[in-house]
């Protein structure tokens, strides 16, 4: 079972991201053809540039809770 869905805001894991590419959008789900979840890739919008990327690269961002 993918781990995002489409429109859902994730982020890119990693040190050496920029702030450019931080944050983007899902907008395509391809499914691993073995059926493996951790190898479920992702096309993310980060505004100027889609990259496709393993679920194992992604943390879901946290919608802001208001008081």
């Amino acid at each position: 079972m993918p781990r995002f869905k489409i429109g859902d805001r994730v982020e890119l894991i990693g040190a050496l991201v920029p702030n450019s590419i931080k944050t983007g959008t899902v907008t395509k789900v391809i499914p691993n053809k073995h059926g493996i979840d951790w190898a479920t890739q992702y096309e993310v919008d980060f505004g100027e540039i889609r990259q496709t990327l393993y679920q194992t690269e992604l943390n879901l961002v946290q919608p802001e809770m208001f008081p």
